[in-house]
């Protein structure tokens, strides 16, 4: 597939007052991100809280994203991953159906998968229901606690799986990310995932990330990609140094899709609040967010 480089944000869901979805606000959404200069979105991602939506809740917001923003994003990326295989091959069919560019792919996380050969099997099982788009398995471990080496993953799944097209490689092993991102360059691509050290992974060589505070702060990880690109490393540690202040903030108060949409909020974009079993802020904790967010200066840099 076309080569991914740059910034592509993991969308919160959106939810109405009732905790049911609200996909009406997705087109204003889209424009919104479009200013933070993310060039694709990864949807029903851990930021999308995929795991807390039903079926058929999946499908609608897949199919919504797609619709909304196939003339504007280069890359629409729509994560299947479910707890079960059927139901992930049917959210893989579906993506391919309504025309996704790549689908994402979360391992099963209760009955996980025991050995590499075993991980392989499944990704070429759900790989089957969509032949004809790209896939990227999403490599998690502190989530999913499925914590083989991708570079082991991807030599036994190369030759097996003609559809791969790499990996959300979203771990701190710069070791193991260093070793996915030599090998078949030509067609394996490596998305990182960790907004807070992105400059590490573009010192290994990366050159795209998923991430969920480019919701928000999309424009400030762009200048930490353009600064390290143009060689201005103080300028790339500077902008570094906010992106930590603003996510050890958000790690403070819950670390989970509710506080972001909280800061979407303050934006002026109400997507609801995380569904149960994520904690919803008081009105209290809300404005001390706020707070500690201006304190350091998040909403004149971001």
């Amino acid at each position: 597939m076309k080569k991914i480089e740059g910034l592509i944000a993991a969308p919160l869901t959106p939810f109405d007052e009732n905790g049911d979805l609200n996909l009406s606000v997705v087109d204003e959404y889209v424009k919104h991100l479009e200013k933070e200069n993310v060039k694709g979105v990864f949807v029903c991602g851990t930021t999308g809280e995929c795991s807390l939506l039903t079926l058929d809740e999946r499908k609608k917001t897949a199919k919504k994203w797609i619709q909304a923003g196939k003339d504007r994003f280069d890359f629409i990326i729509i994560q299947v991953g479910c707890s079960n295989l059927k139901d992930t091959q049917e959210l893989a069919r579906h993506a391919e159906s309504e025309g996704a560019t790549a689908i994402g792919l979360l391992p099963t996380t209760y009955f996980t998968p025991k050995t590499v050969d075993d991980l392989v099997d499944y990704v070429q099982l759900v790989a089957n229901s969509a032949p004809n788009t790209p896939l990227f398995y999403y490599h998690i471990p502190f989530w999913t606690h499925v914590t083989f080496l991708m570079e082991d993953f991807l030599k036994a799944a190369i030759p097996k799986i003609p559809t791969l097209a790499g990996i959300k490689f979203t771990s701190i092993n710069m070791f193991d990310l260093g070793r996915c991102l030599v090998l078949d360059k030509e067609r394996i691509q490596v998305l990182f995932g960790g907004d807070e050290i992105l400059i590490s992974a573009l010192a290994m060589g990366a050159c795209a990330t998923v991430g969920g505070t480019y919701n928000f702060a999309g424009k400030l990880h762009n200048r930490i990609m353009d600064a390290f690109n143009k060689g201005d490393m103080e300028t790339a540690r500077t902008e570094q140094y906010r992106s930590q202040a603003m996510v050890k903030i958000y790690v403070k108060y819950g670390g989970h899709p509710g506080i972001g949409k909280a800061i979407m909020r303050f934006l002026g974009f109400d997507l609801g609040h995380a569904r149960s079993p994520n904690s919803r802020l008081s009105e209290s904790q809300e404005a001390a967010l706020k707070e500690e967010l201006d304190e350091i200066g998040f909403f004149s840099w971001r």
